[in-house]
């Protein structure tokens, strides 16, 4: 998935106790709650991403009514520690990092990417293509439940203090492309032309009141080896105020790399 992914691996998750109570879920049951957590509006995540040389953390807002987002992050490439601002606005994504210091001036900060029309670069190894592959978004990890093909054996823990059933599934990412639209449907079926993967192992934890706490999946696309991604969600219908940076801060990097 080629979109700004940004999430925080969990190390330590608290087990819910009482026996270690288990229960199961239905593919509609989960994509049910996918579903219902993508349609608050807006919500919070707080995400990371570990692979091969590259890592990174961050937390971010997003308004899935407006397909806008708003994330902070911070990327370990090499040992080089890289900061990452990203506004998240439809199929436009905008990047504001030193690592893009050669195309960036003092005036313009900031780069933008149509996400759309970024197809042709992506077997380049650029700056920008890492940290599009470093960074997926809520989105994306919800469309993932909507191609689930088994039953989930849940299991009761808590996340962020809250309880929640951990489910463990595989979801069919042609199924979930099927059911998702616009650069949501392109990244998936972008895992599925550049990794060849198909079939993707899903970990779910969803609350008692049917929303997803946090999602955990391995990221495929653009990469030779695959990348953990772990989100966290919360403060579900919560006022945010998303605004992408004015024009004239911006270099259009998608005329560049075409």
């Amino acid at each position: 998935m080629r979109r700004i992914a940004l999430g925080a691996v969990v190390l330590v998750m608290a087990g819910c106790g009482g026996g270690g109570g288990r229960s199961s879920a239905t593919p509609d049951d989960i994509a049910r709650a996918a579903s219902k957590t993508a349609n608050t509006g807006s919500l919070e995540a707080d995400f990371a991403v570990s692979a091969q040389g590259l890592s990174g953390s961050g937390s971010g807002v997003f308004n899935s009514k407006q397909r806008t987002g708003q994330l902070k992050m911070k990327l370990n490439a090499s040992g080089r520690q890289i900061p990452v601002d990203s506004f998240v606005d439809g199929d436009v994504l905008y990047l504001r990092s030193p690592a893009f210091a050669q195309a960036t001036t003092q005036n313009k900060q900031w780069i933008k990417i149509n996400l759309a029309t970024l197809g042709s670069s992506q077997g380049q190894h650029r700056p920008e293509r890492e940290i599009l592959d470093a960074s997926p978004t809520p989105a994306n990890a919800l469309a993932l439940p909507a191609g689930l093909l088994d039953r989930g054996q849940g299991r009761l823990e808590s996340v962020g203090g809250v309880d929640t059933t951990h489910y463990s599934v595989s979801a069919n990412l042609d199924r979930a492309a099927k059911q998702a639209s616009g650069s949501t449907r392109d990244a998936l079926q972008g895992v599925i032309s550049q990794s060849g993967v198909k079939t993707l192992p899903l970990d779910v934890w969803v609350d008692e009141n049917g929303y997803i706490r946090k999602v955990s999946y391995d990221e495929h696309a653009g990469r030779r080896q695959a990348a953990k991604v772990t989100m966290e969600l919360h403060d579900f219908g919560a006022p945010v105020a998303i605004t992408a940076p004015p024009s004239n801060s911006v270099v259009d990097l998608t005329k560049m790399v075409s």
